[in-house]
């Protein structure tokens, strides 16, 4: 768990920034980062090589963005699916909030561990000067333990003004989805789920993330009429359809704002984990926010769902202590697991790949959905549906071609420079920078 200390030093704050001037800054990555050097040296070392040896990286990484993106289906679809049966009639275990907060603390763990066996992935702001030497080295009367957290120490001013809101954004997009499980469909919250992206640009643009553009504001209103589509109640056809399938107008609403946090939570992702010294990867992030998700997810559930009552549910007795414990963790464990495939797959998978693959991911869900849970979606639903993920490829390739007009500028304004300078080396880095920010970019989208 990530130290809070009062009295260390504060990073730069981001209030000094109007949030145009944020956006157009490239995300801060270390230079001395082993880490961000696995992730961006790749393409630049790939130029360097022989067609052969080109070839076989390319054939390499192909099988690796399979790999990892079986991964990813694996984990998140098992995540989805698991989660239904445990707060729906399945399990029927009522206590979704409290749960979700187990899975913060799970999450916590395990990244904590990856940390200790990984150090090129922990944060080197309290290790090193701004020379690239390394500080604070433990003498021989400290514990491993205590020097390994002394890393993480960061002000509490800092972690309450850089990193709490995500974590208050993310336990809402997190919390909310969970609950809205006990009310509807996975088909229905898939879908619904997918709206994300419309509330991603009105809080861009409310933030001065997004430029305005008359493509946003059509992407957005052809969102809206998608998602009227999707909510629209199919006729029952005898006993087809469930009562919990009869889309309840509460779980939608719950789902609803689920999305409006996840945009709220990509926002502040944007303005301020970034620049965050401390959240330069998958893992370092998860450390540091998942203990507040975990102490603001808990608070809510005592309040909502009652401590008394999580205690005494007769899960426990049927399924046993140990067994409970077990049931409880697992998805802990599983989004882990989908947390380090998508980390992995940042460094290997283009943006549009990304995409696409996140598409199929979501169509994937609903069938395995209807297969296993009984299903239904009218016409106007799947029409909804289809429209929407129209849109999502419209705005990804807005994105592409926005990226590229980026990367062109770049590579013009640097054929203006000095010879004496090192175009070529300049030129990778801009090309990497620009293919690093549109990855993150792409991976908080798959992440709502």
């Amino acid at each position: 768990m990530p130290i809070l200390a009062p009295n260390s030093n504060v990073s730069a704050s981001y209030s000094s920034l109007s949030p145009s001037k944020i956006i157009s800054r490239k995300p801060s990555f270390r230079a001395d980062s082993s880490d961000n050097h696995e992730l961006f040296s790749e393409p630049y070392k790939a130029s360097m090589t022989s067609p052969t040896s080109t070839s076989t990286s390319n054939k390499s990484k192909n099988v690796e963005t399979v790999i990892y993106i079986l991964g990813w289906y694996l984990f998140s679809l098992s995540i989805s699916i698991y989660n239904k049966w445990m707060f729906g009639k399945g399990l029927d275990f009522k206590f979704p909030i409290l749960i979700t907060s187990f899975h913060q603390f799970c999450l916590m763990i395990l990244s904590g561990i990856v940390l200790w066996v990984k150090p090129r992935l922990r944060p080197t702001i309290n290790t090193k000067n701004h020379d690239g030497d390394i500080i604070n080295r433990p003498s021989n009367s400290q514990s491993k333990f205590i020097s390994f957290l002394s890393i993480f120490k960061i002000s509490l001013f800092t972690y309450l003004k850089q990193i709490f809101p995500c974590s208050l954004a993310s336990a809402g997009d997190i919390g909310l989805s969970n609950v809205s499980f006990k009310f509807i469909s996975l088909s229905l919250y898939t879908m619904l789920k997918a709206s994300s992206l419309m509330f991603v640009l009105l809080f861009g643009l409310l933030f001065r993330l997004e430029k305005f553009h008359w493509r946003l504001l059509v992407i957005v209103l052809i969102m809206t009429g998608s998602v009227i589509m999707m909510v629209k109640k199919p006729q029952k056809i005898g006993l087809a359809l469930t009562e919990e399938d009869d889309h309840n107008n509460f779980g939608i609403l719950l789902v609803l704002g689920a999305s409006m946090m996840s945009g709220l939570r990509w926002s502040f992702t944007q303005i301020l984990l970034k620049h965050n010294d401390y959240t330069n990867n998958s893992i370092s992030t998860i450390f540091y926010i998942s203990p507040s998700m975990c102490l603001t997810l808990f608070l809510f559930g005592l309040g909502f769902e009652g401590w008394s009552n999580f205690t005494q549910s007769p899960i426990w007795e049927l399924e046993g202590i140990f067994g409970t414990i077990l049931l409880i963790l697992i998805p802990g464990v599983l989004a882990f697991m989908m947390t380090l495939c998508e980390f992995k797959l940042l460094s290997v998978a283009q943006v549009i790949t990304l995409s696409i693959a996140g598409i199929f991911k979501e169509l994937l869900t609903i069938i395995l959905s209807a297969l296993i849970f009984g299903d239904k979606l009218s016409f106007i639903n799947c029409l909804g549906l289809l429209i929407t993920f129209v849109d999502i490829i419209w705005y990804n390739y807005y994105r592409f071609k926005e990226n590229q007009n980026k990367e062109f500028e770049g590579y013009s304004s640097l054929n203006g420079k000095d010879e004496t300078e090192d175009d070529e080396v300049s030129i990778g880095s801009s090309n990497l920078d620009m293919n690093s920010n549109s990855k993150i970019d792409s991976i908080e989208m798959k992440k709502l």
